[in-house]
C-alpha cells in the first residue's frame, strides 16, 4: 500500500522523524528532569539560590537541545538524500516535458518510473500532451478549413472589434488582414447597415443565431451586399464571440432585383389586362390579382377564397354543383376552359368565361392556376339570338333550297308549302297567284281544304275576304281566332271550321304576285318571329315565281340568240386562231379586220397604233390608206385620243353632232356613227380600234363585251408580234456576238450536258455546234489521250462553278488536228431570277500566243544579259588592265582597240533593239524616196569586198526587169541587204559563192540573197526571225540574233513578205517581196 502512494510514504518518513525526535527528546528529559530533580534536593541546601538553579536548568537544556537539533538536521538531510532518489526522477521528466510542450513539441511522451502520485501526474502529462497534439491537429484541419472556405468569415469580440477573419474575406473585399483585425466592425459599414448589425450582435449576445442580409464598404468604397449566417460562441455558458459567414450576394441580389422588375413588370402586364385575372394557390386561395378583380372586388382579395370572389359563395363551386376550373386544373394539369353562369340582384343573367391555365416548377408540377374571367354576357345573349336567327335562317335556306331546286311551279309550291305547315304547326294552306289583267287571286295550289271548297273560294277579287286584302295592301294579316276576331266581318273562311289563320303576301322585286294562307282549326297565336320568317318566305317565293317567269322569257330569248351566239363563237374562234398562229402579224392583220367588219356590219373598220406621240395606221377594212400614215398627232382631240385616255369603249352615236372630237375630213364626210375601243395589254395601250358606220348604228352592250374580247385578242397579237421580232432581232444579235467572240465559249447546264458553243469553240474542239448540243461536256475532248488532264480541270471547274464560285484555271489542249494550245478556263454560274444555278459558261481563251510571248521575253532578257555580258566583261577586264601603269604602250592601244570595238558591238546592239521597238510601235520615221537598187548593189559589193577576199568569197549581183520607180526608206532597205549579205558570208565556208538579184514580178519587187553555205537545220526554220534566236550555229559564229528580227519589221512595214528555203550543206536562198510603190 505504501508503495502505491506518496502519503503514506510521507508519513513513514514523519513517523521515523517523529521517533528519531522523540526518543533522543525523552532521553534528553529524563535525564534533565532527573537532574532537576536531584538539583531540587539541593534546593533544601541553604547554599544555592532558587534562581540559581533555574539557570543552571535552563542552560543544561539549552545545551542538551542544541546537540540534539543539529543531530537531528544531520539525520533528517541524510534520510532525505536516501529518499529524494525516486522522488525526483519523476519530477524530472514532468520539467522536461513541459520544456518539450512549451517548445511546441506536443509529440512528447514521458516515462513513468513510480506508481504513485507522481507516476499518475507524468500518465496525466502523456494522455494531457496526446489530447493536446489531437486537439491541435484538429485544430490547424479545422484553420486550413476555414482558409479553404469559398465564403469569407469574420469574428467579432464583446467590444465589436473584429478579432480574426479567413483568406476569403480579403479576397472578395480587398483589405488586408492587418488592415482588419483589430477594427472596429462598424468602420466597413455605413449608418444603416450599422444599425442592422448592432442589432444583429445585441441577438448573439442573447445566444441567438440569424440570417440577414446587409452591405459592406468595399477596399475600393463600393458597396457589396452580403448575406450574413451569424452565430454566438458559447463558452462556459456565455457568449464570448461572435462569428459570422459571408456570402457574396451580388449576384442574388441583382437576381432579386431582375425579379421584383420582372414582378413589376408581370403586374404592369396583369393590370393592362382588361379581363378580370386571378392567381390561385393549392388552397384555393388568391395570391395575386390584377387591377381588373381590385376595382370590382376591392383591395382585399389576396389571401380571399377565388369562390368567394368569383361566385360570391361561401363553399366550394364544385359543391354547389358547379364545376371548378382551378380544381379541374390542379386534377389534370392541363388547361381548362369553362362558362359560368350567375343570376344578379333582380335576376338579370350574367355569363363569365373562365380560361384556368397551369403553372408548374422545374419538375412539372402545377403549383398555381391562372383564372382569366370574362364577362361575356352580351356574347351569350348574341349566341342566343344568332340561334334564333340561325333557326329562321335554316328555315329559311331549306325553303331557298327547294325554291332553288326547280323552276316548276307546282313542284315548288308544294314542297314550299308543305315546309310551311310544318314549321309553323299549322293543319293547311291554300296559294293564290294575282291575275293582274282580271285583278283577282286565283288558287293555284292546296293542301288540307276540300275540292268543293276550291270551288267555291278558289276565286277572289283584289279586297275580298282576308286574302284579296292582303293582295290589295301588300301586307300581312293574322288571327288567332277568325270566328272571335271584330276586324273580320265576312269571310267564307269564318265557316269551314277555321281558327287560327294567316294570309301573308308574295312579293316579287317591285310588285305583289300572290298570297299565301295558311290556317289551324285550333286557336293559333302568331309570334313576331314567324310573321317575319313568314314575310321573308312571302318575298323569297315571289322572286322565285318571277325567276320562273322571267326563266320562260329567257328561255325563248336564249333560243333566238343561240344561233347568233354560235356564228359569234365561230367568227371569234376563227379570229383567235388566225391570230394566235401568225407571228407576222401583218399578213393576217387585214383579213382580221375585214372578218370584224362582216360580222359587225360595219361600213369602216381600222386599227390605229400609238408609239406615244401620234396615232398611225396599223391595218384596215374599207377603205384604202397608206399602212403607217399618220391619221392623228398627239394631242389632236379624235375618238381614238380620248378611248385610250378613258381605257373604256366609246360609243359614238352621232359623229356629225359631236363637237369635243376631231375628226378627219374623210370620216367626217362619209361616217355617222364610231364605236372605239382602246387596245391595252396592262397599263400599256397599243392603239385603238374603231369601227365607223355610214347609218346611225347603236350595239347593244353584249356587242361592245365581244369588241372588247376581240381588242383583247388583237392587243395579245400585237404585243406577241412585237416581242417576237424583237426576240429574234435579239437572238440574231446575240448569236453574232457570240459566233464573233475570238475566245470559245461552252454553255453546259446543271446535268453537265452542253446547251451550246461559238465558232470559237467548235474549231478549237473540231466538232459542229448542231453536234456538240446535248453532249457530255468533258466527252467532247476525248478524241485523244493527252487531253485527259484537260478533262479532269475542266471537270473541277464545272463543279466549283455549279456550286456558285468562279474560277479561272491555265490548262494544255490538244485540238483535233493534234496543235497543243494554251488555254485559260473562265468558268462562271449562270445564276437565274431565283437564285439558282441554272447552268455553267465555260470560256476557252486561247493563251498559247501569250504564253509564248512570256518564253519569248524570258529568252530576251536572257539572251540580252548575255549578250551585254560579253563585251562588257572585256571591256572592264581591259580597263583594269590600262588602270596598270606597267603595260607597254603598244598593249595599251591594242586594247583600247578592244575597248572601242567591245563599246561600237555594244552600240550596234542597242541600237538594233531601239529600231525594231520604234518600227515595232509606229514610232520609227520612213523616208520616201526612189531607190536606185543597182547603185545600193554597188555599194553592197563594195561594203563587203574585205570579208569576201579573206573568206575567198565571191558576190555577184543582177536586176531582172525594170525595177525602177520603188519608192521607200533607201537606208531601211539598204540595212536589210546587208544584213542577208552579211548573215550569207558569216555563215559560210571559204570559198562560197553568193548571189543577189532583184526581179520585177507584176506589181512586186522581189530581192533574192543565195549562198552555198551551211544552211540552215530544219528545227530552226520556224524561229529564224525571233529576236536573238541565233540557231545551231550561234555558238560558232559572233551575232546578236536581231538582224533577221529586223529584216521582217521592215518587210511587214512595207506590207511585203518574207521566205527562207534552206538545205543543211548546199546553201540558203532569202526571198523577200515588196508591193511596187510608186508616187501618187
Amino acid at each position: 500500500m505504501f508503495k502505491q502512494r506518496i502519503i503514506y510514504r510521507l508519513l513513514l518518513i514523519f513517523i521515523i522523524f517523529a521517533l528519531i525526535f522523540i526518543i533522543p527528546f525523552s532521553l534528553t528529559i529524563r535525564k534533565e528532569i532527573s537532574t532537576i530533580i536531584t538539583d531540587a534536593g539541593s534546593l533544601s541546601s541553604p547554599l544555592l539560590k532558587e534562581r540559581e538553579i533555574q539557570d543552571k536548568l535552563t542552560e543544561r537544556i539549552v545545551d542538551n537541545m542544541l546537540v540534539f537539533s543539529l543531530y537531528l538536521f544531520v539525520f533528517a538531510f541524510l534520510l532525505s538524500m536516501f529518499l529524494s532518489r525516486s522522488l525526483l526522477k519523476p519530477i524530472r521528466e514532468l520539467y522536461k516535458g513541459a520544456k518539450a510542450l512549451k517548445e511546441g513539441n506536443l509529440g512528447i511522451r514521458l516515462d513513468v518510473s513510480t506508481e504513485d502520485e507522481l507516476g499518475e501526474v507524468t500518465k496525466s502529462f502523456n494522455e494531457m500532451a496526446e489530447a493536446l497534439e489531437k486537439q491541435t491537429k484538429d485544430l490547424k484541419k479545422k484553420e486550413s478549413y476555414i482558409g479553404a472556405m469559398m465564403d469569407p468569415l469574420w469574428v467579432v469580440a464583446d467590444n465589436d472589434t473584429i478579432t480574426d477573419i479567413n483568406p476569403a474575406f480579403t479576397k472578395l473585399f480587398g483589405y488586408s488582414r492587418n488592415e482588419v483585425l483589430g477594427a472596429s466592425i462598424y468602420d466597413f459599414l455605413d449608418e444603416e447597415n450599422a444599425r442592422i448589425m448592432k442589432y444583429q450582435l445585441e441577438e448573439r449576445e442573447r445566444g441567438i443565431s440569424s440570417i440577414y442580409e446587409i452591405s459592406i464598404i468595399t477596399k475600393d468604397g463600393s458597396s457589396m451586399p452580403v448575406l450574413i449566417t451569424g452565430a454566438p460562441i458559447i463558452k462556459e455558458g456565455s457568449t464570448t464571440e461572435k462569428i459570422g459567414i459571408l456570402k457574396d450576394f451580388r449576384r442574388e441580389h441583382e437576381l432579386r432585383t431582375a425579379i421584383k422588375e420582372s414582378r413589376d413588370y408581370l403586374e404592369i402586364i396583369m393590370d393592362s389586362i382588361e379581363d378580370e385575372l386571378l392567381v390561385v394557390d393549392r388552397d384555393f386561395r388568391i395570391i395575386m390579382a390584377n387591377k381588373a378583380v381590385r376595382a370590382t372586388r376591392g383591395d382585399k382579395v389576396i389571401g380571399d377564397y377565388c369562390y368567394a370572389i368569383s361566385h360570391d359563395l361561401t363553399s366550394p363551386c364544385w359543391r354547389e354543383g358547379e364545376e371548378c376550373p382551378a380544381k379541374r386544373v390542379f386534377e389534370t394539369g392541363r388547361i381548362f376552359k369553362t362558362v359560368h353562369h350567375h343570376k344578379g340582384a333582380g335576376g338579370k343573367r350574367f355569363f363569365h368565361e373562365v380560361v384556368a391555365c397551369p403553372l408548374k416548377d422545374s419538375k412539372g408540377n402545377v403549383i398555381h392556376v391562372i383564372e382569366l374571367m370574362r364577362d361575356v354576357t352580351e356574347r351569350k345573349q348574341y349566341e342566343e339570338n344568332i340561334a334564333q336567327k340561325n333557326k329562321e335562317l335554316t328555315a329559311v335556306n331549306s325553303i331557298a333550297g327547294i325554291l332553288s331546286r326547280s323552276l316548276k311551279a307546282e313542284e315548288i309550291f308544294g314542297n314550299v308549302l308543305d315546309k310551311m305547315l310544318e314549321m309553323i304547326n299549322m293543319d293547311g294552306g291554300i296559294i293564290f297567284l294575282l291575275d293582274e289583267a282580271n285583278r283577282e287571286l286565283i288558287c293555284s295550289y292546296h293542301k288540307g281544304v276540300s275540292e268543293e271548297f276550291i270551288r267555291a273560294s278558289g276565286r277572289m277579287k283584289l279586297g275580298e275576304d282576308i286574302p284579296g286584302k292582303v293582295a290589295a295592301t301588300g301586307q300581312l294579316i293574322t288571327t288567332a281566332d277568325i270566328g272571335a276576331d271584330q276586324r273580320i266581318e265576312r269571310s267564307i273562311l269564318k265557316h269551314s271550321g277555321m281558327k287560327g289563320c294567316c294570309a301573308i303576301p308574295i312579293k316579287g322585286k317591285e310588285r305583289l304576285v300572290g298570297v299565301f294562307c295558311l290556317f289551324s282549326f285550333k286557336t293559333h297565336i302568331f309570334t313576331l318571329e314567324e310573321e317575319r320568317l313568314m314575310n321573308s318566305i312571302g318575298e323569297m317565293t315571289g322572286m322565285a315565281i318571277e325567276n320562273i317567269r322571267l326563266y320562260e322569257k329567257m328561255r325563248q330569248l336564249y333560243e333566238y340568240q343561240h344561233q347568233r351566239r354560235a356564228e359569234d363563237h365561230k367568227n371569234l374562234l376563227s379570229l383567235s386562231s388566225r391570230l394566235a398562229a401568225a407571228l407576222e402579224i401583218k399578213a393576217v392583220m387585214n383579213s382580221t379586220l375585214d372578218l370584224i367588219r362582216g360580222s359587225f356590219r360595219a361600213d369602216l373598220v381600222w386599227l390605229l397604233e400609238t408609239d406615244n406621240e401620234n396615232l398611225t395606221l396599223k391595218a384596215d377594212s374599207g377603205v384604202n390608206i397608206r399602212e403607217g400614215e399618220t391619221i392623228y398627232q398627239k394631242g389632236t382631240s379624235s375618238i381614238e385620243w380620248y378611248a385610250i385616255e378613258k381605257k373604256e369603249p366609246l360609243v359614238v352615236p352621232s359623229v356629225s353632232s359631236e363637237s369635243r372630237f376631231y375628226l378627219s375630213d374623210y370620216v367626217r364626210s362619209n361616217y355617222r356613227s364610231a364605236v372605239c375601243l382602246p387596245v391595252y395589254v396592262g397599263e400599256k395601250a397599243l392603239g385603238a380600234l374603231t369601227l365607223y358606220y355610214i347609218i346611225n348604228k347603236e350595239l347593244r352592250d353584249d356587242d361592245i363585251h365581244f369588241l372588247q374580247i376581240v381588242a383583247s385578242i388583237l392587243a395579245v397579237a400585237l404585243e406577241r408580234s412585237e416581242l417576237y421580232e424583237k426576240t429574234l432581232l435579239e437572238r440574231e444579235r446575240s448569236d453574232t456576238i457570240l459566233q464573233s467572240i475570238s475566245d470559245g465559249i461552252m454553255t453546259v447546264d446543271t446535268r453537265c450536258k452542253i446547251i451550246s458553243i461559238n465558232k470559237a469553240a467548235a474549231d478549237m474542239i473540231g466538232i459542229s455546234p448542231e453536234k456538240a448540243a446535248g453532249s457530255q461536256c468533258c466527252e467532247l475532248f476525248n478524241y485523244t489521250e493527252e487531253n485527259m488532264d484537260f478533262r479532269w480541270t475542266i471537270g473541277a471547274c464545272l463543279e466549283s462553278a455549279l456550286e456558285k464560285k468562279s474560277v479561272n484555271v491555265d490548262a494544255q489542249l490538244t485540238t483535233i488536228t493534234g496543235k497543243n494550245l494554251s488555254v485559260m478556263i473562265s468558268s462562271s454560274p449562270i445564276i437565274n431570277s431565283k437564285g439558282e444555278v441554272a447552268g455553267v459558261v465555260h470560256v476557252l481563251r486561247n493563251i498559247t500566243r501569250e504564253k509564248e510571248i512570256d518564253r519569248m521575253k524570258t529568252e530576251f532578257v536572257r539572251t540580252v544579259s548575255h549578250q551585254f555580258r560579253t563585251p562588257l566583261s572585256a571591256i572592264i577586264g581591259m580597263t583594269e588592265m590600262l588602270i596598270d601603269e606597267d603595260l607597254q604602250d603598244e598593249k595599251k592601244k591594242e586594247y583600247l582597240q578592244t575597248v572601242l570595238s567591245e563599246g561600237i558591238r555594244l552600240s550596234n546592239m542597242v541600237s538594233d533593239l531601239l529600231n525594231i521597238a520604234r518600227i515595232e510601235s509606229g514610232k520609227e520615221v520612213f523616208r520616201e524616196e526612189e531607190i536606185d537598187f543597182a547603185s545600193m548593189l554597188e555599194d553592197t559589193k563594195r561594203l563587203f569586198s574585205n570579208a569576201l577576199e579573206k573568206k575567198n568569197a565571191k558576190l555577184t549581183t543582177a536586176i531582172n526587169g525594170n525595177v525602177s520607180g520603188f519608192r521607200g526608206d533607201k537606208e531601211k532597205i539598204f540595212q536589210l541587204l546587208k544584213i542577208f549579205a552579211d548573215n550569207s558570208i558569216i555563215f559560210s565556208d571559204k570559198g562560197c559563192n553568193i548571189s543577189i538579184t532583184l526581179s520585177r514580178k507584176d506589181d512586186n519587187i522581189e530581192l533574192k540573197v543565195s549562198d552555198n553555205g551551211w544552211g540552215i537545220p530544219e528545227e530552226d526554220m520556224p524561229h529564224l526571225t525571233e529576236r536573238f534566236y541565233r540557231g545551231k550555229y550561234g555558238q560558232k559564229v559572233k551575232g546578236t540574233g536581231l538582224g533577221l528580227a529586223f529584216c521582217k519589221e521592215i518587210v511587214v512595214r512595207y506590207g511585203g513578205s518574207i521566205t527562207f528555203d534552206s538545205k543543211v550543206g548546199k546553201g540558203t536562198t532569202v526571198t523577200v517581196t515588196f508591193p511596187l510603190r510608186r508616187k501618187s
